[in-house]
């Protein structure tokens, strides 16, 4: 079976983090999860999450550290989704090649509809205290 490897950002300010919102028409369409996506041929994960959010967001970051990994299962193939901490150093993030973005709040994010490897990052950060990543 054939595994997906995705890169994940994740970002925060002022105690909210940043999540986009899928397509309507993507796999898990409208359900929100932490910016990234999944690796080209020969990319590393920093390099894909350096893509992807310059690409849906219009923003440049900084890998600060992996955070997490997940690997799941799902119907007809498996996804291993690394989250990386980030900052933002250039831009400002704007919904360019997705739904929606948002800053939210721990209240928020815990009632966000999300495909399972994101609710794992979201279910490590709330549970481990990882929530204000941006005091690290």
């Amino acid at each position: 079976m054939k595994t997906l490897v995705v890169a994940a950002a994740l970002i925060t300010k002022g105690g909210h983090i940043l999540v986009a919102q899928r397509e309507e028409n993507d796999d898990w369409g409208l359900h929100w999860e932490f910016p990234g996506g999944t690796l080209e041929e020969d990319e590393g994960p920093q390099e894909c999450i350096k893509r992807e959010l310059r690409e849906e967001l219009g923003i440049g970051v900084e890998i600060e550290e992996i955070r997490q990994g997940v690997f799941k299962r799902y119907e007809g193939f498996n996804i291993l989704l690394l989250a990386y901490q980030c900052k933002i150093t250039d831009g400002v993030p704007t919904a360019i090649r997705c739904r929606a973005i948002r800053w939210v709040g721990k209240e928020e994010l815990k009632g966000l509809q999300m495909p399972p490897a994101d609710e794992e990052i979201r279910t490590s950060i709330l549970r481990r205290g990882l929530w204000d990543l941006d005091a690290a």
